[in-house]
């Protein structure tokens, strides 16, 4: 049987491909640790580390730990730091989780001292985009910085266990990066995490899972829009211009994310619209609606 596939479909599939990929298979995203009297996923200033805020894990006392991550990523740690600190008035520690190759870690204070490092410790400065670029650091200068920046806010780190993380030599360990910020928690004097808290939105389940993920409407509306951004400015391509669905797809992507953990969201509006949104969708040809998440 011969498969006919057109232009527009091509291209829609190497755009999405182009946005899913980022590595071998393994967890890239962003860990945030800080303590805050609201739910960091509720946090406004924490959108600046990302806003596909996935679990959510309550430590007492305020502390939590957020597992999030954004279509952008890796995000700016450094301007999302010094937002979410004078929006808070206290100090986050952020981990951008590259795989099993890497992590860059980028803290601040409610004072202002601010570091930035890479696990596992290299001689040299790791070559993935991290934001900020760290400079090369020692072991010993990454076991001190955690230890400030965990007693600055107010906890009782472990020394021989912050050195130990910063010590040990991850690589080839599978699921290490995933792992490590949850290793991490002991050390610097805090409980180890539980069960994740509840959420109220399934995004494994329809409609939610044919808009997010990697296939979902609002990642091929995105790509889209990077499409048509390269090209002439009076050429939109074989996609013509820019269709109202896909500006809703990119819109009510964020808010099925702000809602999820959020026990009084509207739930029902927010399905009402994600439904136009699939019948929109089924005009355009070039669309594909799929029926699980990626």
């Amino acid at each position: 049987m011969l498969l006919v596939v057109s232009d527009a479909t091509r291209v829609a599939a190497v755009v999405a491909a182009f946005l899913a990929y980022r590595a071998p298979v393994g967890f890239f995203g962003t860990f945030v640790l800080a303590r805050s009297d609201r739910l960091l996923a509720a946090e406004e200033a924490t959108l600046g580390f990302g806003y596909q805020h996935e679990h959510l894990y309550e430590l007492g006392g305020g502390w939590q730990l957020l597992e999030t991550r954004a279509i952008g990523d890796p995000q700016d740690f450094v301007a999302a730091g010094e937002r979410f600190v004078a929006a808070t008035g206290d100090g986050v520690l952020a981990a951008y989780v590259n795989a099993g190759d890497c992590i860059g870690v980028h803290g601040r204070t409610s004072e202002g001292w601010t570091t930035s490092f890479y696990l596992p410790v290299d001689e040299a400065p790791c070559s993935y985009r991290h934001r900020p670029q760290a400079a090369a650091r020692t072991r010993e200068a990454v076991g001190a910085d955690l230890e400030q920046w965990a007693r600055s806010a107010g906890l009782t780190p472990v020394p021989e266990q912050v050195r130990a993380i910063a010590a040990y030599d991850y690589r080839g360990s599978s699921g290490w990066g995933h792992e490590l910020p949850f290793e991490l928690l002991p050390a610097l004097g805090l409980p180890e995490a539980a069960e994740p808290s509840p959420t109220f939105i399934d995004l494994e389940q329809p409609p939610w899972c044919a808009i997010v993920g990697s296939s979902g409407l609002a990642r091929q509306a995105l790509g889209r829009r990077i499409y048509r951004d390269s090209r002439k400015a009076a050429d939109s391509g074989v996609f013509g211009p820019e269709q109202e669905w896909e500006r809703a797809a990119i819109a009510i992507e964020a808010d099925i994310w702000a809602a999820r953990h959020r026990p009084n969201a509207d739930t029902t509006t927010l399905r009402e619209r994600a439904e136009r949104l699939l019948d929109a969708c089924r005009n355009d040809e070039n669309a594909m609606v799929y029926r699980w998440r990626s």
